[in-house]
């Protein structure tokens, strides 16, 4: 009876064990794509800082520019 306990806990220790190691993997995979999502906002967001910033920096050499009349 002893021996049967004791193969139930050892069964259901590695089960336990087996659980926590696809746990730990997915836990790592989760927090690698959100690690992405943030990563990929970020870079949208600055490029469109960085886009905001060269219209602007073209609009002001284009007034700055003396202007040539048609004739």
């Amino acid at each position: 009876m002893k021996e049967d306990a004791l193969d139930l806990i050892a069964t259901y220790t590695a089960i336990a064990n087996g659980v926590a190691a696809v746990m730990g993997a997915a836990l790592v995979i989760v927090l690698g794509f959100a690690a992405w999502v943030v990563i990929s906002l970020g870079r949208a967001a600055f490029d469109r800082i960085g886009a905001s910033f060269t219209r602007a920096n073209q609009t002001i050499t284009d007034i700055q520019q003396p202007r040539q009349e048609k004739s």
